[in-house]
């Protein structure tokens, strides 16, 4: 079927190897190579440019490459619509999650969901605000859930949990055992961020523009647990969601500066995209996430 050779050809696109391809789709290289090769004979052109070290798409490729995905889309949503028709929820559901949703609050929903709907071959993908986005744009997720914000006219954004903001500090920081501490009390502090394009990057510095606070030096770590270590190492200051720190802050490795008379809080958000039409599987997983009764943080 012209499926089949769609997905291979998809998948060599992506991964920019055949022998990579044949891994991910659990083919042999040969088989690979043989389909590309019926496919360049139906289109009757090369779609692929192969050298010793990578594989590159051709202007040929390139074009095909979005029409590709939408025709693959557009297979899955059909079996995903007759599914639906005889009750089922079955097929592939690939969601795009951010760091501190994807590793702190969804497993619990997933966990129910699997629950739920057991025939469902979940996928879960974890990359910061900006590359869930560009997964969603380019048709490799079927719905994300992010924390940071997001302005393109393909993408909606639908708020469905608040999330608190804390500044944390290792007990042993001289302000760590302060009841209130005052913005002015943060000058001359060192602070560990999340790397550029993160959604709690975003947040952090919003939060130190708002209190008006210039840190006195700026390090950055590529992961929350990475900056959790870093700052009961005495690195520095973070500010991170308090679903991330529940654990650390009850058995006291890190502590809670209040600012006084300061509160910050943000949406988590559920990422689609406009205009798509949705499977069984991605549909029942946007409204578990919207209705799922979440713990106190």
């Amino acid at each position: 079927m012209i499926n089949t050779h769609l997905q291979v050809f998809a998948t060599v696109a992506e991964k920019k190897s055949f022998s990579r391809a044949a891994e991910a789709l659990r083919l042999t290289q040969p088989a690979i190579s043989q389909q590309i090769h019926t496919l360049e004979e139906y289109y009757g052109t090369k779609l692929f440019e192969r050298t010793s070290k990578r594989v590159e798409l051709t202007t040929a490729g390139e074009t095909l490459l979005p029409y590709a995905k939408q025709i693959l889309d557009l297979a899955a949503l059909s079996k995903g619509a007759l599914d639906d028709l005889m009750g089922r929820v079955t097929g592939k559901l690939t969601i795009g999650a951010t760091f501190t949703i994807g590793e702190y609050i969804l497993p619990q929903v997933l966990a129910e969901y699997t629950q739920r709907f057991p025939e469902v071959e979940l996928n879960l993908l974890i990359a910061n605000t900006e590359e869930i986005g560009e997964l969603m744009l380019d048709y490799r997720i079927d719905v994300g859930v992010v924390e940071g914000r997001l302005q393109h006219r393909h993408l909606t954004l639908t708020p469905y949990l608040d999330d608190e903001v804390v500044l944390l500090a290792p007990p042993s920081h001289p302000l760590g055992s302060a009841e209130n501490i005052q913005a002015g009390d943060l000058e001359g502090q060192a602070f560990i961020l999340r790397e550029e394009g993160s959604g709690t990057r975003a947040v952090a510095e919003e939060f130190l523009q708002k209190i008006g606070v210039v840190p006195r030096k700026v390090i950055t770590i590529g992961s929350t647990q990475g900056i959790k270590e870093a700052v009961e190492a005495g690195m520095g200051l973070a500010i991170l969601s308090k679903w991330c720190v529940r654990r650390e802050m009850k058995f006291g490795s890190l502590v809670r500066l209040k600012l006084e008379s300061f509160h910050y809080s943000r949406h988590l958000s559920l990422l689609e995209r406009a205009g798509r039409f949705q499977s069984r599987a991605a549909s029942e997983f946007a409204t578990l996430v919207q209705r799922y009764a979440y713990p106190e943080a």
